[in-house]
């Protein structure tokens, strides 16, 4: 009876022993793994990003991600800024430090693509802008920005594509939108501000035929340079 409680003494001795490294060893893994997600979280934004088309490659919406990084829908993010990307993103942490990559991003030549937006908040200029980061930054009206786009070296034409600028000339102001979505019916759908005085961006017609809408004006389209 002595020898068979020595066993199992032992016995028990040894399974403490497993149990604590098997603890240690699963506590190592987590840690890791937390490691990993705190990385995979974070974005460096790059030229020409913005808050919707950094959300669309993640399935976020525009507008929580900016909030969740303390910033609104109409911030500039400046490229070499690190945001916040999984939704949980700390609104008091503290401000990046982007003096230096705004004077990287700044250009001499008035029409660069990687400034911050110039246009006045809420007009549709604003909002193609804050879209799609690479339009020009004095491009004028709307009605001005298909002529603009071409002499700044951009093609412009009268097929609608996904990620291109909608444009419509009409002698005034004119309007523009950025293009998310074309069918075989020549139809498309926009994301765009200012649109019946709405001054935040969003897809406020769903689908509709550029060549017949209540927007006045001669369409054309300008092409992201590849």
């Amino acid at each position: 009876m002595i020898g068979i409680f020595i066993v199992n003494k032992r016995g028990n001795k040894m399974n403490k022993k497993l149990t604590k490294a098997s603890l240690f060893v699963a506590a190592t893994v987590l840690v890791g793994l937390a490691g990993q997600t705190v990385q995979a979280d974070s974005y460096t934004v790059q030229a020409g990003d913005s808050f919707f088309s950094i959300a669309s490659g993640r399935g976020m919406d525009p507008y929580q991600l900016a909030a969740n990084n303390g910033m609104t829908i109409s911030s500039t993010i400046l490229p070499g800024e690190t945001i916040e990307v999984d939704g949980s993103g700390q609104q008091d942490a503290p401000a990046q430090d982007t003096t230096a990559a705004a004077e990287q991003g700044q250009s001499d030549d008035a029409s660069t693509d990687a400034g911050a937006n110039t246009y006045p908040v809420g007009q549709c200029t604003w909002g193609v802008k804050q879209v799609t980061g690479w339009a020009g930054d004095w491009w004028g009206n709307g009605g001005d920005w298909a002529g603009s786009a071409a002499n700044s070296g951009y093609t412009v034409g009268n097929s609608p594509q996904v990620g291109s600028i909608i444009c419509w000339t009409d002698g005034g102001y004119g309007h523009v939108a950025y293009v998310t979505d074309v069918n075989d019916q020549g139809q498309i759908q926009v994301l765009e501000s200012n649109y019946k005085d709405n001054p935040e961006i969003n897809n406020y017609r769903g689908w509709f035929d550029p060549n017949n809408s209540v927007t006045p004006g001669q369409v054309s389209y300008i092409y992201p340079n590849s």
